[in-house]
């Protein structure tokens, strides 16, 4: 059996229509091929895709926005802070104490502040003077007790009978400077005369 040389082997293999020559070729392309029944399925994904874009836009810029808000606020609280520092340094130069430890105590010294200021203002003239003309003939208080803002008032007293009791809270109702008298308790004392407890609230003038 004859070799061939290579080169004629070469050429005698791209006469071989199997393998193709020169003009025999197989031309595949499978994208050129259309199927309608996709047409929908790539509208939803593309759908889909502006829909996931526009999603991303929106919460880069909520981002942004609460970004900013949260430097807005830090820098107000950074201003809050200076003009906190400078009221201190000037109370502390003026002979103020704003330590923690002095606001704690604040509202206490306020309310004997405002305790102080009420006890100033209030009239034990004009109290007795309304309180004796409420008293009928047949009663006697033995304590007189008010309250720290001076509008309740808690009293203890003897009677002769039960209806001079009546009588002395009626009076009470019925003064224009006392209001919702109410008898606590009553009971017959050793000495025959009627013991009696009435709280009722006094209404001062400009309260």
């Amino acid at each position: 059996m004859t070799q061939l040389p290579f080169g004629q082997l070469i050429e005698q293999l791209r006469h071989i229509p199997i393998l193709g020559g020169t003009h025999d070729h197989f031309h595949i392309n499978l994208s050129s091929r259309y199927r309608p029944s996709l047409a929908p399925l790539r509208v939803v994904l593309v759908g889909c895709c502006v829909v996931l874009l526009l999603g991303i836009l929106w919460n880069c810029g909520q981002a942004v926005l609460g970004y900013q808000a949260s430097w807005a606020i830090s820098a107000e609280l950074d201003r809050v802070r200076q003009q906190d520092d400078q009221l201190v340094v000037e109370a502390r130069q003026e002979g103020i104490d704003l330590s923690e430890g002095a606001l704690q105590r604040l509202p206490t010294e306020v309310a004997l502040a405002n305790q102080l200021l009420e006890k100033r203002t209030f009239s034990w003239t004009k109290f007795l003077t309304g309180l004796e003309q409420a008293i009928p003939p047949r009663l006697a208080l033995s304590s007189v007790r008010l309250d720290a803002g001076g509008t309740s008032v808690h009293l203890t007293g003897t009677a002769m009978s039960l209806e001079d009791i009546t009588a002395f809270t009626v009076g009470l109702q019925d003064h224009p400077t006392f209001k919702d008298p109410v008898l606590a308790q009553h009971r017959m004392g050793t000495n025959g005369l009627v013991e009696f407890d009435v709280t009722l609230r006094y209404r001062r003038e400009g309260a």
